[in-house]
C-alpha cells in the first residue's frame, strides 16, 4: 500500500510544481493524438455526470489515505483507515449506458488488509452529450472490506455555468448483515473553475452516515469531509489527473485525508 501511494504522489508530484506553468502542460497536452475523447473525470469525490461513449473504456486508479473507521468500496468514502487503493474502469454499453466495475484493498478495524468492490450499471437520463446540464442514475452490488454485501444507487447532477462546473449527488446503499442502518446515506458537492485551459481547480464536499439526521444510526454518527481540488487534462483530454487534501469531520475526531487519482479513456 505504501508503494502505491508512493506513485500515485510521484504521478502527482508534476501537477503541484508545474499548475502556473501554462507551457509545460501545453506541452504534455499537445503530444497526445487529436483524435481523443475527452475523459472528464476531474473529481476526487464527487461521482461524473457524464457516462463512457459506447465502444470506449475508461481506466482509474485512486489512491486515498488518512485515518479512521472501516472503509467501504466508494469513492466518496470518509471512513478510510490507513492507505485505500481503488483500481477499475467504466466501459460504454450502449448510448447514454455503461458499466463501471471498481476494486478496493484496504484495511479492515484490526489493521489487516482486506479487499471489496462495487458494480454496477449507470445510466444518462437527459439525452445530448454536448448540453449544459447532465443527470446520472446509477446502482448496483458493493462488498464491503469488512466482508458483508449490499446495493447501492446514485443520482448525479452535472451542471456548467459558464466556465464554472458544479456537481450534487445523492447515494444510498443498503449492508445485507444485522446491526446495521437500513440506508446509508450519503451526499456529495463540488464546483471548479479553470485555472488554464488544462487545468482547474476547486473544492469538494462530502457527508457522509447522514441517516443519523433521521434518527437511524448505528455505526458511529455522520462524516464531514471538505478540500480543495486540482485537476489536470492532458494528452489531448484523453488522461485526467486529479490531487488534493482533505479534513475530515464528525465522529468524534478531526483528521486529515489526501487523496490522488488518475483516469485515461481509450
Amino acid at each position: 500500500m505504501t508503494r502505491a501511494l508512493t506513485i500515485a504522489l510521484v504521478l502527482a508530484a508534476p501537477l503541484a510544481a508545474h499548475a502556473e506553468d501554462d507551457s509545460f502542460l501545453e506541452a504534455i497536452v499537445s503530444s497526445g493524438p487529436r483524435t481523443a475523447v475527452a475523459v472528464d473525470r476531474s473529481w476526487l469525490y464527487n461521482d461524473a455526470s457524464r457516462v463512457a461513449a459506447p465502444g470506449h473504456a475508461i481506466g482509474l486508479a485512486r489512491v486515498t489515505y488518512g485515518t479512521g473507521s472501516p472503509t467501504r468500496a466508494f469513492a466518496g468514502n470518509t471512513g478510510t483507515a490507513g492507505g485505500l487503493l481503488e483500481i477499475g474502469g467504466e466501459v460504454g454499453l450502449a448510448d447514454r449506458l455503461s458499466a463501471v466495475a471498481i476494486g478496493a484493498q484496504g484495511e479492515d478495524a484490526g489493521g489487516s488488509a482486506q479487499t471489496g468492490g462495487m458494480l454496477g450499471l449507470r445510466w444518462s437520463v437527459l439525452p445530448g452529450s454536448t448540453q449544459s446540464t447532465h443527470l446520472v442514475l446509477s446502482g448496483g452490488f458493493l462488498r464491503e472490506l469488512e466482508g458483508h454485501s449490499g446495493a447501492w444507487g446514485r443520482l448525479t447532477l452535472g451542471h456548467d455555468a459558464g466556465r464554472a462546473r458544479l456537481t450534487a449527488s445523492l447515494h444510498g446503499e443498503r449492508i445485507f448483515t444485522s446491526g446495521r442502518d437500513s440506508v446509508d446515506v450519503m451526499v456529495t458537492a463540488g464546483a471548479t473553475v479553470p485555472l488554464t485551459e488544462s487545468v482547474r481547480a476547486g473544492l469538494e464536499y462530502v457527508g457522509q452516515d447522514l441517516e443519523g439526521v433521521l434518527g437511524d444510526e448505528t455505526e458511529g454518527g455522520a462524516r464531514h469531509i471538505l478540500g480543495p481540488v486540482v485537476s489536470a487534462a492532458l494528452w489531448s483530454q484523453r488522461v485526467s489527473l486529479v490531487g488534493g487534501p482533505a479534513l475530515a469531520l464528525g465522529a468524534g475526531q478531526a483528521r486529515a485525508l489526501g487523496r490522488v487519482a488518475v483516469a485515461c479513456q481509450f
